[in-house]
């Protein structure tokens, strides 16, 4: 019996791999589901900004460097997944050290403008006001092109199954003999 470690066993001489990972991935979720509260106070602040200060389209947001009842969470990676998340939901975000967020959605064109938009000019535009377009781009057809080129240059090859040796090399018997004679320690 060991003073260290008081319910050790001697009987168990294996451990099971599979608890480990077990044990790790139910961590990585408990940090997951703590990120996402904290994405969800993030919405709730800027729902509360836009009916509230329907003048104001952004919010400041400083992430809890720890949340009360909920285990240390990795805030560099809190972070980034704040901002990947926001960033995929349109908005802006622009992060300043050493956890405040700045979150904007005051570029973003609605759906309904995006609509009169397209009534009135025939033109599509996405939600930052940038012209789409429907049909293939110039850049997509060039490549297109380009592969059709590079079909047309494939076929002026030979395949190598077709070489037949006619015997004659680019360097001569008598330069082979030189080299042997150098090489050679008679």
């Amino acid at each position: 019996m060991s003073f260290i470690f008081p319910d050790e066993k001697d009987e168990n001489k294996k451990i099971d791999i599979d608890e480990l990972f077990e044990m790790n991935h139910q961590k990585n979720l408990k940090q997951l589901s703590i990120f996402n509260k904290i994405l969800n106070r993030i919405h709730k602040k800027i729902k509360i900004t836009s009916r509230n200060k329907s003048a104001d389209k952004y919010i400041w947001f400083n992430v809890p460097e720890y949340i009360f009842g909920e285990p240390i969470y990795d805030k560099a990676e809190c972070l980034s997944y704040l901002v990947k998340e926001l960033e995929s939901n349109g908005f802006f975000v622009n992060y300043l050290h050493p956890n405040n967020l700045f979150i904007s959605w005051k570029k973003w064109i609605p759906a309904y403008v995006r609509e009169e938009f397209k009534k009135t000019t025939g033109q599509k535009i996405n939600h930052l006001g940038e012209l789409v377009n429907d049909g293939p781009s110039q850049e997509e057809e060039e490549l297109e092109q380009n592969t059709e080129e590079n079909k047309k240059v494939a076929n002026d090859f030979t395949s190598t199954k077709d070489y037949k040796p006619t015997g004659k090399l680019i360097y001569n018997q008598s330069m082979f003999d030189k080299l042997e004679k150098k090489v050679s320690f008679k």
